[in-house]
């Protein structure tokens, strides 16, 4: 399998969009005419089931993986089940986690005119800006993001990244970096155990491969709040999500069934979610599961999404073992088609894996 040591050029871009962290710090700038491409149909802005125990989550403690049969059993519940759970004792450093969680929001503290100056280009979404923005009509998110591509670290776009005669943010991002491909790595490991599969590559190589995407998530002033989301219902188009709650207002739901349960991360736990990568690459054994961040009227809310994949030069598909005697739910593409596919498309449900399914015919 090849391994490209270079991340391929112009794999699609998002268009422009009001920047709004700005458009908060100024409502009177927020026209109803601007407000409207915020705003979502009342039917598509279905309220929390806040009657659901939080703590229904699956909890995985990461020191007890490998050694205790019980924690490997919580985490195939979780990827079979829910695609969402928190890992507790996952070994960052605390002095890591909180340089990570000062730098980002240092950044998203910068001026307006300083940030830009790190903005987006039109071949690719990494920098600050937003994504998945394919059309002038379509209903935006109440978020900006800064998109980085973090290891290997031949991958990085080193424009994009706060120079370090300025700021601690290269080496900061270096040691989260590398400790949270550790974890996803494990994490893999473990459920290519769960999954019976005698080569652990299979699933550990979803995590060669890492970017990072920071959000923030500005206070929302409008009268409908109700109908914004800082993100839109999606699954996570990836191998493996790790997440950091950097601050501590909450807005992470996912979606069980017909509800929406707010997810209410632990303390020095990282929130991780099965993605659709994984998703294909297991045919459908463990599941993606769609998510959306809603926006509070007062407050920020930052966090950390630690995004893990294969490398370039690869490919997706389901493993043979996974497939058995049956038949393969989603045809293979290569890693850098994906990605393609992935930035021209809106973030909504799972649009990315039902591109790839297998329709059959009776």
């Amino acid at each position: 399998m090849e391994c490209w040591e270079k991340k391929p050029r112009n794999l699609g871009g998002s268009l422009p969009v009001p920047n709004v962290q700005d458009l908060a710090a100024r409502p009177d700038h927020l026209t109803p005419t601007l407000l409207r491409r915020y705003l979502r149909p009342h039917h598509l802005s279905l309220p929390a089931d806040d009657h659901h125990a939080m703590a229904m989550i699956p909890v995985v403690d990461f020191a007890r993986l490998i050694d205790h049969h019980e924690e490997a059993a919580k985490l195939r519940h979780a990827c079979e089940e829910w695609g969402f759970f928190q890992v507790i004792n996952h070994g960052i450093a605390d002095e890591t986690v909180e340089e990570m969680k000062r730098d980002v929001m240092a950044f998203f503290n910068l001026p307006l005119a300083d940030k830009a100056a790190f903005a987006q280009q039109p071949e690719w979404i990494e920098g600050y800006g937003q994504a998945f923005v394919t059309s002038e009509d379509q209903t935006l998110d109440w978020s900006d993001l800064y998109f980085l591509t973090t290891q290997p670290p031949s991958y990085r776009d080193l424009r994009f990244w706060p120079p370090e005669t300025s700021s601690t943010f290269r080496r900061s991002m270096d040691r989260y970096s590398l400790e949270t491909q550790r974890v996803a790595t494990e994490l893999l490991r473990a459920m290519a155990r769960n999954l019976g599969l005698r080569d652990a590559d299979k699933m550990t190589r979803l995590a060669a491969a890492q970017s990072m995407r920071m959000n923030y998530y500005p206070p929302c002033p409008a009268k409908e709040r109700d109908r914004v989301l800082g993100v839109s219902p999606h699954s996570d188009a990836v191998g493996l999500t790790l997440l950091l709650q950097v601050s501590p207002v909450k807005g992470l739901q996912i979606r069980r069934g017909d509800d929406w349960i707010p997810v209410d991360p632990i303390p020095g736990a990282l929130v991780a979610n099965v993605g659709d990568v994984v998703e294909m690459v297991t045919n459908g054994r463990y599941k993606s599961i769609e998510h959306r961040v809603v926006v509070d009227a007062a407050q920020e809310r930052v966090s950390v999404a630690a995004f893990h994949n294969a490398t370039f030069g690869s490919t997706y598909g389901p493993l043979e073992e996974m497939v058995g005697g049956g038949e393969a739910r989603y045809r293979s593409i290569s890693v850098e088609d994906y990605v393609r596919l992935v930035v021209s498309s809106k973030l909504q449900g799972k649009n990315i894996l039902d591109a790839v399914k297998i329709i059959t015919t009776t």
